[in-house]
Parts: structure tokens; sequence; C-alpha cells
């Protein structure tokens, strides 16, 4: 399965989910990432290269409309915009780092705070790292955050058929479209992203894109997903704390 494919086809539909000719805002490119804050210029530029030049992730009004519109989820579609799937991976490296030492949860978080280089063999590096079923790991970081947004009931029947309509009509190939439409069309299940993760690095890196697709947790159902999800991957709730203080100050100094 074609990642880059993915996540360009989600990108190039925001011109057609407008009404408007496809092709939608360009990612962001080598040129102008190092003009992001911090370090996230240099972790954009780690995977651009592997995912056939795009940096970024969200912005695309497909992932806009499955994400919401909500205020949180507007602030994290911003940041996954500047920093790409580098930044899931940085931010839950530096959470599970500072768990490891034993630091306070959100000691030195933020953009400026986060690794600028990815080590491989680290666990974290996203260009090697698979999940549980041989996929590349993006892919499955993709699955977490659609899942994710659904948890809250936001994306009911109607609004489900209608992105389909619109992933039939990106120039996918017939896997990565089969993947999307499998995706959309299932309910937000944390079980089964949980079962995605082979290492426990991996599930921070799945809890943080899932966190950082939900937003502000506040109501029951989003709450109670993502307690869910860190129990199924057996996180320890100290380190879910790292994670949580991480995507937030992120996010908000973001915003």
């Amino acid at each position: 399965m074609n990642l880059g494919s993915i996540l360009e086809g989600l990108m190039n539909g925001q011109g057609q989910a407008r009404g408007q000719p496809p092709g939608g805002s360009p990612m962001p490119n080598q040129g102008n990432l190092g003009n992001l804050p911090g370090n996230l210029g240099d972790l954009a530029k780690q995977v651009s290269g592997s995912m056939g030049g795009m940096g970024g992730l969200a912005g695309g009004a497909l992932l806009s409309l499955i994400l919401g519109s909500k205020a949180g989820r507007s602030a994290g579609g911003s940041l996954l915009k500047a920093g790409g799937l580098a930044v899931l991976s940085a931010v839950a490296m530096k959470a599970y780092q500072d768990w490891q030492n034993r630091q306070a949860p959100g000691t030195n978080a933020g953009p400026a705070n986060l690794p600028a280089q990815i080590p491989q063999d680290s666990g974290f590096h996203i260009g090697e790292e698979k999940d549980a079923h041989g996929r590349e790991l993006g892919v499955a970081l993709v699955q977490a955050m659609i899942s994710a947004a659904k948890s809250d009931g936001h994306l009911d029947g109607e609004e489900t058929t209608r992105i389909q309509d619109q992933i039939q009509k990106l120039g996918l190939g017939a896997e990565e479209k089969g993947f999307l439409m499998d995706v959309m069309g299932k309910p937000a299940d944390p079980a089964a992203i949980a079962r995605l993760a082979s290492t426990q690095a991996q599930a921070a890196e799945l809890y943080a894109a899932s966190l950082m697709a939900i937003g502000d947790a506040d109501t029951p159902e989003e709450k109670a997903y993502l307690q869910q999800l860190a129990t199924q991957m057996q996180l320890p709730p100290d380190l879910v704390a790292h994670l949580d203080a991480q995507v937030h100050a992120l996010r908000h100094q973001m915003a």
C-alpha cells in the first residue's frame, strides 16, 4: 500500500470537496519547512524524502471533514500540516524518554524541545517502523486518527457516506482507495487500533495520533475512547500523562 498516495489523495481532495477544481493547497515543501517553529522543520524534512516530497499530513478538505471543526482539532490539524507524521513520532519519543527518565509530565514541552533528529533503531523512526500487520506504521497512524475522530459521533452515517463519495473521486489506486473506504465505514474501535501496535513505542505513537485527532477530549465519549485505547495497549498511566501533556502543550502553542 502506498502511504504517500493516501496522504496526497487526502490533500488533493480539498478542491473537490469544496466544489472547486482538483488540487487543493500544496503540502509544505523542502523550501519552506525551515520556517516552521522550533525543530518541526527539521523533523518534517526527515519524512518528506521518503513520502514523495510530502512533509505534511493535514490540511486537505477530506481530512478536515474527518477531523471536524472543533477548535482543538483545528489546532491539531495545523500542527500536523506543519510537521506531518514526524510530529507524532517526535511527540511520542519525547514523552517516552521523559517517562523513562522519571521527569514530571509536561517538562520542557513544546515545539522547541522536540528532538531535532529521530534516530534509526529508536523504535520511533517512521520510515522504518511496521505495524503489527507488517504495513508502514504511517498507515496505522492515519487509521488511528480516523477512528478517534469518529469517537464522539460527529461523523454519522450521512457524513461518512459523503466523505466516502469524495474518496471515490480521488486519483488513488484500488488498494489505497479501498483502505480509506474500509476505515471510513467502520465505527470507532479502540481495541482494533490497539491491535495495530507491536511495540510500546508504537502504542505511544498511536495514542498521540488519536489524541491529536480528538483535540481537547471534552465529551464523555472522547474521554472513554482514549481511556479504552490506553488500557487496550497497556500503556502505563504515567506514560499516558506524559503523552497527554506533550500533545496538549504542542497543540496549544501551535494554535
